[in-house]
């Protein structure tokens, strides 16, 4: 913490000094601080923006002599804290019982006309050998045209996985890439643990696709990577009995986003990542009267079953004692599959899992659907339906 405490000071002080913020407070009084270098009242402080459950920010202004100390205080009492300079950047994780981690990057750059440059954790500038096997980039680093978006979107996903840490456990890691096609976020993500945070990680690759998962494991030999396996076969008879502390998942097709889910919650996985593609499922059940004017267009029944669909996959992730989030994944223009499904295991009382697992079957029995995740979970939700609240 010394050390950490040395090059904020010297940031503040010399003016390289971007942006903090500290998210996950243990008590959830506030939802995140921001600080931000202002110039107040004619001179230089430093701008807190205090954001709270209610909805309102308050706003307070710290001298920059003292601030680092003051800061570092503050930060004590939320799980995790970034930082950005411009000659570094930080991560801080704190656990209820104390224990601490923090892992340094890469300082934020600005470009010519004076503006932040976006702290990717992947540098457009440099060279790395796990996109150039996988054809992102050429020999000499460059993004190839064509696979910009992909870029964009590999940097976006370790940029959501950089938000979960407070969520995951601070020692060695076991990851599972459930239907990982070419395995981009796999390769990624393992990067990101084990050369930028340099934690220990051993990832599971699993996919039916023989091809696809003998190509990547040949990436990964290539990289030496041995924390990288990669095993082709049906997720529910080829994972090991180890459990995962995060769960990804890009696109798989219709039910196999059900699949996934149902396996990481069974498992009790502390963060799940999934991006839903190919909703089908609920289209060839869905009968609702009061709908009857959506449901006769086919396009508009489709993309309504959609919606339904992962609605419903979210309250049922409540019910399994998650916090979910959705958001979107990368712009809608490049893609119209940019919905990303983030939960987090936390404590959930069972009163109210209890009533999210009631409105969701109400909600079925409705639309007259019987969604594949729902039976998937039925033992493992099925001491919601017994017992005192």
């Amino acid at each position: 913490m010394q050390e950490l405490k040395n090059k904020l000071e010297r940031s503040v002080s010399d003016g390289t000094f971007m942006r903090a913020v500290c998210s996950g407070r243990f008590d959830k009084t506030v939802k995140k601080c921001v600080y931000t270098p202002a110039n107040h009242k004619g001179s230089a402080e430093i701008a807190e923006e205090r954001f709270m459950p209610d909805g309102k920010a308050l706003h307070s202004f710290y001298k920059t002599d003292g601030f680092c100390e003051t800061f570092l205080k503050i930060s004590e009492a939320y799980k995790q804290t970034d930082i950005y300079c411009k000659d570094f950047s930080a991560v801080v994780l704190r656990s209820r019982k104390g224990a601490l981690h923090i892992s340094y990057g890469k300082g934020v750059q600005e470009t010519e006309s004076g503006k932040t440059e976006k702290n990717y954790i992947l540098s457009p500038k440099e060279k790395y050998d796990f996109l150039v096997l996988l054809g992102i980039q050429d020999k000499n680093g460059r993004v190839y045209d064509k696979k910009q978006s992909k870029f964009r979107q590999i940097n976006r996903f370790l940029q959501i996985v950089s938000d979960t840490l407070s969520s995951l456990p601070g020692e060695d890691l076991t990851v599972w890439d459930l239907c990982c096609g070419k395995s981009y976020l796999s390769f990624a993500v393992y990067y990101y643990f084990r050369f930028v945070l340099n934690r220990q990680i051993i990832i599971y690759c699993v996919d039916r696709k023989k091809d696809v998962i003998e190509e990547c494991g040949g990436y990964a030999k290539q990289l030496g990577w041995n924390g990288m396996r990669f095993i082709c076969g049906d997720i529910f008879k080829v994972l090991p009995d180890k459990t995962a502390e995060l769960v990804l998942s890009l696109h798989a097709c219709d039910t196999a986003t059900d699949m996934v889910l149902a396996e990481a919650v069974r498992r009790g996985a502390k963060v799940i990542l999934s991006s839903p593609c190919c909703q089908h499922e609920l289209a060839g059940q869905i009968k609702c009267d009061e709908l009857s004017f959506v449901l006769r267009e086919p396009v508009l029944k489709q993309k309504l079953s959609a919606v339904i669909t992962d609605a419903l996959r979210c309250r049922l992730l409540y019910a399994g004692g998650y916090k979910v989030t959705t958001l979107e994944f990368i712009d809608p223009e490049e893609t119209p599959k940019n919905l990303m499904i983030r939960a987090e295991k936390t404590y959930i009382p069972k009163n109210l899992r209890k009533v999210a697992l009631s409105e969701y079957d109400a909600i079925c029995e409705k639309l007259n659907v019987r969604p594949s995740m729902r039976r998937l979970l039925d033992e493992t939700l099925s001491d919601l339906n017994k017992g005192d609240m």
